[in-house]
């Protein structure tokens, strides 16, 4: 998957380390991560496999915009944005944008101020979250205070918010000598306050002077040891000399739990935390804590009696009473608890919201898409090819398919599935088109396979053309794939002038392209169905059948039945190679001729046992595995042997035959031999030919699914962009 990250930084508070943390882990489990930063960032403390991009523009509309172009440069899945400020540049940049990836809102902190001043900009952005953050696919809240305000003051619905704990344990994971303390602490000793915090007024971190003070006058020599910096760090120090407690400044340290003096208590006198990283990171080094109960996140990240202990207020005579009471407190049983905040977990639970905002967005963004499949009743491939078209066209969103009149014996070689819905009406479909369309919705499919360019068929595109051009108006998407023209005529002017309408279009074969001047080459839906891969591949397997197929002629299509010269043609080909003829029955029609042709090679026929296409389709599968090629003028029946690994041979009447440039839309080229078989030196060269190239053949078939998956990924392109 890939997922950019956008914050301020990668370094200088708890989220920017929470940013690179989880960049890291993303990128471990093999995702492709970007980090953008909006301001300044020194050298990322990530790994090489995280790209970090950090915007040049320094206000906030060049950052929108930037953010905007690096995404449509470079879409990614997710966006995740961590802070009050990228959540809202977050939120602005993909607001319309074409491929628009899910968003993560990540809130970091308790926004209530309880009278502290707050500035315009301050109060200005508070705002604006309160009408974008509702915008976002998921809200990522760092603790349940924080959610629990997400949900009051910002409106967010609970089911789009989730509370992903931070990686704080993260630093631990790190350390050298991960091993925590284990002794307790007592108050006959030197104790260390420690405040590890940025000195700003939030922090209150005088107020721990005081409460040191007042350890002091009950007889505890309460030292305080700061690791922060910030604007209050002077009056810090005055607070200290005016409360006469010593105070050493150590400065910020990344991992303060091993610089921290011995005997020491993590002390957090904030009267509002989001979270407290400090107090898990403390926890984690066999450092018990304190913090004031009533600071909202601070129960999320400390364990009264177990890890720590909560100030009953947030008053000096408190914070030194649960100072006192964290004498009581044994270091080592939060392990298990502590394992909630590691950099796996953590991770984790971010990339399963990730994941439940790209299924919830999938099942709100999901399109109809209306396709129909209706072929000859009696024809295995035309249900083959257009299973094979479904199959993908599912991947997309649910199914309509029209299947008119067709028996079930004809649908069962659709494959439908249980949640497709089929249509037989033939009005209640013209209905449901006319609807989709001109509402701009989903997908309009045509079908697949062969087709004319008469004036029947004109007709019928260009009643259709106003419905096609208010669905693509109105961003809906029509394509026409796979499909092969049968041949020329003035009419097909017209068809093509309505198929611009269509976001793709492409045809089974070089000819039908040129023909109809637009689109491109794709393989037959066929290809995409047959034996996997390392089937195909397998050279090793018995393949001892020369399998024939061979069109019956039809009162509008005569054609001469084989002659006996025919069949002694074949015969001596299957005997030059060794293999044992056997004649198959495509189409139920053919049977008779099967059956006539078996007789006369004397060999078996596999023909129709009933009008199940999907058990007759199984039969003709089983033959052509073990065939090492299959010679027909039947489309599909070469190109379903193909698709089994047998070499595909085409009965061709020349170069414009369908078989033969079909085959050569898929990459397959010089299989054929003229279907009067007048040059039986000609046809075994060919057949020698074609079978030493199996394996160039197999990896056409296998490209060509590929080609069919690209082709898929393009439409849905279409579809979301």
């Amino acid at each position: 998957m890939r997922i950019a990250l956008l914050t301020t930084s990668l370094t200088g508070g708890g989220a920017e380390f929470v940013a690179a943390t989880w960049a890291d882990w993303l990128a471990a489990e093999g995702h492709d991560v970007t980090v953008i930063a909006t301001g300044t960032t020194t050298a990322a403390p990530t790994g090489p496999r995280v790209r970090v991009r950090r915007l040049a523009v320094q206000h906030t509309p060049g950052r929108v915009r930037a953010v905007r172009a690096a995404l449509r440069r470079e879409p990614v899945d997710a966006l995740v944005s961590l802070q009050s400020y990228p959540n809202l540049i977050a939120l602005a940049a993909t607001a319309g944008l074409r491929r628009r990836p899910v968003v993560l809102v990540s809130e970091r902190n308790i926004t209530t101020r309880e009278g502290e001043p707050r500035s315009l900009a301050e109060a200005l952005k508070r705002a604006l979250a309160r009408r974008a953050y509702r915008r976002a696919d998921t809200v990522v809240a760092i603790s349940h205070a924080v959610a629990a305000e997400l949900v009051s003051a910002y409106g967010i619905r609970p089911e789009r918010l989730v509370v992903v704990p931070n990686p704080a344990g993260r630093r631990a994971e790190l350390r050298p000598d991960p091993a925590p303390r284990t002794d307790r602490i007592s108050l006959a000793e030197p104790l260390h306050l420690l405040l590890p915090m940025r000195l700003v007024a939030q922090k209150r971190a005088d107020v721990a002077i005081e409460a040191a003070a007042r350890l002091r006058a009950d007889g505890v020599d309460a030292r305080v040891v700061c690791f922060g910096r910030g604007p209050l760090a002077n009056d810090l120090s005055a607070a200290a000399a005016r409360w006469d407690v010593p105070l050493t400044m150590a400065g910020w340290s990344a991992d303060w739990v091993a610089a921290a003096p011995p005997n020491a208590v993590t002390v957090l006198p904030s009267y509002r935390e989001g979270f407290g990283n400090v107090l898990v990171e403390s926890a984690m080094g066999g450092i018990p804590s304190v913090a004031v109960s009533t600071a909202y996140g601070v129960a999320d990240a400390l364990v009264p009696t177990v890890t720590g202990q909560l100030a009953f207020t947030g008053d000096a005579a408190d914070l030194a009473a649960a100072v006192r009471a964290v004498e009581r407190v044994a270091p080592g049983p939060a392990a298990a608890w502590a394992r909630r905040f590691s950099s796996d977990h953590s991770g984790a639970l971010l990339l399963r919201a990730i994941d439940r905002a790209r299924t919830a967005r999938s099942e709100r963004t999901a399109v109809t898409v209306l396709a129909s499949a209706v072929g000859q009743y009696d024809n295995v491939g035309d249900t083959v090819l257009r299973r094979g078209y479904l199959d993908h066209l599912r991947s997309l969103g649910p199914l309509t398919v029209y299947v008119g009149d067709k028996s079930d014996d004809y649908v069962s070689g659709l494959g439908l599935q249980p949640e497709d819905r089929a249509v037989r009406d033939a009005r209640s479909w013209r209905r449901t088109v006319s609807r989709q369309l001109l509402a701009g919705r989903g997908v309009y499919a045509f079908d697949t396979g062969e087709t004319e360019v008469r004036r029947p068929f004109a007709l019928r595109y260009l009643r259709l053309a106003p419905l096609l051009l208010a669905h693509r108006l109105r961003g809906g998407t029509a394509v026409l794939t796979g499909v092969g023209v049968r041949e020329s005529h003035p009419w097909r002017r017209p068809i093509a002038a309505v198929l611009r309408l269509c976001r793709v279009v492409s045809w089974r074969d070089e000819a039908s392209r040129r023909l109809m001047g637009l689109g491109e080459v794709t393989p037959d839906w066929a290809f995409a169905l047959g034996a996997d891969a390392d089937v195909l591949r397998d050279a090793s397997a018995s393949r001892p059948l020369l399998a024939i197929s061979v069109r019956q002629g039809l009162r509008h299509a005569a054609r001469e039945r084989p002659d006996d010269a025919w069949v002694a043609t074949v015969r001596e080909l299957a005997s030059a190679l060794g293999l044992e003829s056997i004649v198959v029955a495509q189409i139920e029609r053919d049977g008779d001729l099967a059956r006539d042709l078996a007789a006369r090679l004397h060999c078996d026929a596999v023909v129709w046992l009933d009008d199940d296409h999907a058990r007759q389709e199984a039969r003709l599968r089983e033959t052509y595995r073990q065939s090492a090629a299959v010679l027909s003028d039947r489309l599909h029946a070469v190109v379903i042997a193909a698709t089994e690994g047998a070499v595909p041979v085409a009965l061709s009447a020349g170069p414009m035959d369908k078989t033969t440039r079909t085959l050569a839309g898929a990459g397959i080229a010089d299989t054929s031999v003229s279907r009067d078989l007048s040059d039986p030196d000609a046809a075994l060269t060919v057949l020698r030919s074609a079978l030493a190239r199996r394996g160039e053949i197999v990896e056409a078939v296998i490209d060509a699914r590929a080609r069919l998956s690209a082709l898929t990924e393009r439409i849905a392109a279409e579809v979301t962009r």
